[in-house]
């Protein structure tokens, strides 16, 4: 039986597996009211279901929450029709939560324009530990790469409401640390989160990005990027995700971001040495100086799919993982 939920603003049903949170809106964002839906669900041992219309579309950052938290975007198709957001699948109300419909055909696979859609950066960058460390600088070489101008801003949630200043942003991870902290950060046609841990090594900085499109960021702007962040990155990857535009997630389901590029970065250099690395099974370049050379290898060269590419580049460097 489903109950309405009054004891909490976000929350328009409950059971006893998850809090479905309904949202009529062209486009839904991280709220502060739908992040803490997310904490009350995981915190209640309940799964996060954000229920939207079919025209509907997510941001990035929220998109980023569902899958970190394990939860679902459903669309509604019409009178009792639901289906995944991201991945298509028809589902069903089961009377605890909304389930795959396991009887409904599979979606028709999608074959989306080379390079369409938003293009898509993540950065990871291991710090030591310091009282002197300020974080931003891999945010702000991305966006001023891509975009041409310095980040518009940050905040806890969207819309965010503090124009962007590294010290600030440090300031606000070094006061919660050392719990994980996530904030959003915004630029022109561009949509993200950072990310920081403290870990056993230091503390390790992720900013993932989203837009601008792909389609208009000329190879020298990648250059550009990939020069700035090749002394102190521990990995890049580029890629250019078809179903997303400006930051913004469609409905129409579509195919994983294509890998366009990673960036191996000088700790794997230093360990496997420069001739391993101009060995990889790829289009490999060398960028950096002295101990602090990185690996550029582009990833849209050469007989295999890039997806491929992209893991026997991580096979060549005993990367696991290029995600932290």
């Amino acid at each position: 039986m489903v109950q309405p939920v009054t004891w909490h603003p976000a929350a328009d049903r409950a059971t006893a597996e998850t809090l479905v949170v309904e949202q009529d809106r062209n486009v839904v964002p991280l709220s502060t009211w739908v992040a803490d839906a997310a904490a009350t669900a995981a915190a209640s041992d309940r799964v996060l279901q954000v229920l939207t219309q079919a025209h509907t579309r997510i941001t990035y950052p929220l998109e980023l929450l569902l899958a970190e938290a394990g939860a679902h975007w459903v669309v509604r198709e019409g009178p009792e029709r639901f289906r995944d957001g991201l991945s298509g699948f028809s589902l069903r109300w089961s009377g605890a939560r909304f389930v795959t419909d396991l009887d409904a055909p599979p979606p028709e696979p999608v074959a989306p324009a080379p390079g369409s859609g938003d293009l898509e950066v993540q950065i990871s960058t291991l710090h030591p530990a310091s009282s002197s460390l300020e974080l931003g600088s891999s945010t702000g070489a991305a966006i001023r790469a891509l975009t041409g101008a310095e980040p518009a801003g940050w905040g806890v949630a969207e819309p965010v409401t503090q124009p962007w200043s590294p010290r600030e942003v440090t300031a606000h991870c070094r006061q919660r640390a050392p719990s994980p902290t996530q904030v959003v950060v915004v630029g022109h046609g561009v949509l993200g989160q950072l990310r920081v841990d403290r870990v056993e090594s230091g503390v390790l900085e992720t900013i993932r990005l989203s837009g601008p499109a792909a389609s208009s960021v000329a190879q020298d702007a990648v250059d550009t990027l990939v020069a700035e962040i090749a002394g102190t990155a521990r990995s890049m990857i580029v890629a250019a995700h078809p179903g997303r535009l400006d930051g913004l997630r469609s409905p129409t389901p579509a195919p994983p971001a294509l890998p366009y590029g990673i960036l191996v970065g000088h700790p794997v250099l230093a360990e496997r040495g420069i001739d391993h690395a101009q060995q990889a099974p790829a289009s490999v370049r060398l960028v950096g100086r002295g101990t602090r050379q990185a690996a550029w290898c582009r990833l849209d060269s050469g007989g295999q799919r890039p997806y491929e590419l992209l893991t026997a580049v991580l096979e060549h460097f005993g990367i696991v993982d290029a995600s932290p």
